[in-house]
């Protein structure tokens, strides 16, 4: 021990230690309080290092989520364009469906009055087929009476001649008519 606490012990007798273990538990004190303070100050430098991390992160959040909701609002802008082309769309496609339908009932009717004359033809050229046929048939049986007409006069003509009767001559000028008469040259 130093020796002022041994004279502060031999002076002061009892009261002495009680001073000396009084002075010396404050010394202890202090010292424990000092430490304390010291591991306070590192614990706070600590919490000030803690405080400052937290405050740059909450300051970088806020600036992201200011971010964020720029790009959000940016987002609903065109989600409010979109829904604006989005409604064009569906009038255009509305005004696309109703020319459609408008064209096909067109086509339809077309179609309808095309087939009805398609009809009306097909009536008319089986009405014209079956005249042109009995004129045909007609044509031919004139067609073979003027052929018997014929033959029957070359045949009588040829008779004529072979006869050489002036009387058959005459009578075949008179069934040919005057129309008929040549008249013969000298030569």
């Amino acid at each position: 021990m130093p020796d002022w606490v041994v004279k502060i012990l031999s002076d002061r007798g009892i009261d002495g230690a009680i001073e000396f273990i009084l002075l010396t538990t404050v010394i202890a004190l202090v010292t424990y309080i000092r430490s304390m303070q010291a591991r306070a100050d590192k614990i706070y430098g600590y919490r000030l290092q803690e405080r400052d991390t937290l405050n740059k992160a909450l300051t970088d959040s806020a600036k992201v989520l200011s971010d964020m909701l720029k790009v959000t609002e940016e987002r609903n802008e065109i989600t409010e364009e979109q829904a604006k082309l989005i409604a064009n769309q569906a009038q255009a496609f509305e005004l696309l469906k109703v020319t459609v339908l408008a064209q096909y009932d067109s086509i339809k009717d077309h179609n309808a009055t095309a087939s009805a004359a398609v009809t009306t033809m097909a009536d008319s050229i089986r009405a014209l087929t079956s005249i042109v046929m009995e004129n045909r048939t007609l044509a031919l049986g004139y067609v073979g009476d003027i052929r018997k007409s014929l033959d029957d006069m070359s045949r009588r003509f040829d008779e004529a001649i072979k006869t050489a009767n002036q009387a058959h001559i005459v009578e075949l000028r008179n069934l040919l008519g005057d129309a008929t008469v040549t008249r013969r040259r000298k030569t």
